[in-house]
């Protein structure tokens, strides 16, 4: 009788511990969700173009063409919040949130990559992330292909400050 009761009561224990749990990763996922990523390439020794491209979770991206690129100004569209929604989706996957804040840059010459994830309250950068791991460049390969000026459905709403 005695270990029916203790079984039981450790029944009832470990199940309030799991509803806890789960219901705490809910809230933090709700909380803590992406609203926004964003790649900065900067220019090398050469005429490497400077660009950055954000995209938003509501599927607006932002195309800035600073030095060498080849349209200067700030340019917006819509890429869909499908393709938004799968490229931050790729962060999510591979947890970019845990990379370190700067990774060493063993080749000068090469421009550098700058990825930032926008959260509702706080900001994840990274800095020199070709060197990181390497998820983190073909993240930024995605976002290149889905937002890099390459035609002209792009809207100019802009000019960025220099």
């Amino acid at each position: 009788m005695k270990k029916s009761i203790l079984v039981i009561l450790l029944l009832i224990a470990g199940f309030s511990i799991f509803a806890k749990n789960s219901k705490h990763k809910k809230k933090a996922a709700q909380d803590n969700g992406i609203t926004s990523v964003e790649i900065y390439r900067t220019v090398c020794f050469g005429r490497c173009p400077e660009y950055k491209i954000e995209i938003n979770k509501d599927g607006m991206a932002t195309y800035t063409g600073m030095r060498f690129s080849q349209d200067t100004g700030i340019f917006k569209k819509s890429i869909g919040k499908a393709k938004a929604n799968e490229i931050i989706d790729m962060f999510i996957e591979n947890k970019a949130d845990t990379c370190r804040e700067m990774y060493d840059n063993r080749i000068p010459d090469l421009p550098g990559l700058i990825v930032t994830i926008n959260y509702p309250n706080r900001k994840k950068v990274i800095h020199s992330a070709n060197f990181g791991p390497p998820f983190l460049s073909r993240i930024a390969e995605a976002m290149d292909a889905v937002g890099k000026k390459t035609d002209n459905s792009w809207k100019k709403v802009g000019m960025p400050k220099f």
